[in-house]
């Protein structure tokens, strides 16, 4: 697995935003939180909040189906 350098300023990886996410993070605030800083630029904001959204849409359970009446 290749590791993405997601926060330059902290050096925080897309492995440590997963990790974070696993730990509770829900915000790229909270990712940050985690790993004991806060953003210094913020350019890593939104690559943090997709990761975060790729890891929550993954752990969701499949809807179940119900057949029409």
């Amino acid at each position: 697995m290749v590791l993405m350098i997601v926060c330059v300023c902290n050096r925080i990886n897309c492995k440590s935003v997963r990790n974070a996410v696993d730990a509770g993070a829900r915000s790229p605030k909270a990712v940050q939180a985690h790993h004991g800083c806060k953003f210094q630029c913020g350019k890593c904001s939104c690559s943090m909040g997709e990761i975060i959204a790729e890891e929550m849409d993954r752990r969701m359970p499949s809807p179940a189906l119900i057949a029409a009446e």
